[in-house]
């Protein structure tokens, strides 16, 4: 748990299976980073994401919680519609897609908003995804607007 007040417990998931993804990325819908805030270690063979994740889970309240995502396994990274090396490019998650490619092989497409096709594309051995809060959400500016007016 973090701080004092009304206790709140921090995210640790994880996913291991194609249909676990649905809920990470419900749960990092709207979460606001920069280009700067993604890292692929080669060696590693991971990609990290950075961000302040909008609270999806705590209706009625707009907060964000600083988060990490970690994509483990991972073979090749490519971005589109953005330059990665361009760290002060704010960017949006809209979605985490799952493709199966040759079992267990996947290819996970991080969607960003914005005009035209934003996303980075990574290819990994498998499913193997961590999200964790890393402190304890605060209020957020506002929340996120997904009206079309």
């Amino acid at each position: 748990m973090f701080g004092r007040g009304k206790p709140h417990r921090p995210l640790r998931l994880i996913a291991q299976a194609p249909e676990d993804v649905a809920a990470l990325a419900a749960l990092t819908q709207d979460a606001a980073l920069r280009a700067g805030d993604l890292a692929y270690d080669a060696g590693a063979r991971h990609f990290t994401l950075g961000m302040s994740r909008f609270c999806h889970e705590r209706p009625g309240r707009a907060l964000r919680a600083p988060s990490a995502l970690r994509i483990a396994s991972v073979l090749r990274v490519q971005a589109r519609g953005f330059d990665p090396k361009s760290a002060a490019t704010p960017l949006s998650l809209l979605d985490i897609a799952v493709e199966t490619l040759d079992d267990p092989a996947v290819a996970l497409t991080l969607r960003f908003a914005g005009e035209g096709a934003k996303d980075v594309r990574i290819e990994a051995e498998c499913v193997d995804l961590t999200l964790l809060d890393l402190a304890a959400p605060r209020r957020a500016r506002r929340a996120p607007d997904h009206s079309t007016d």
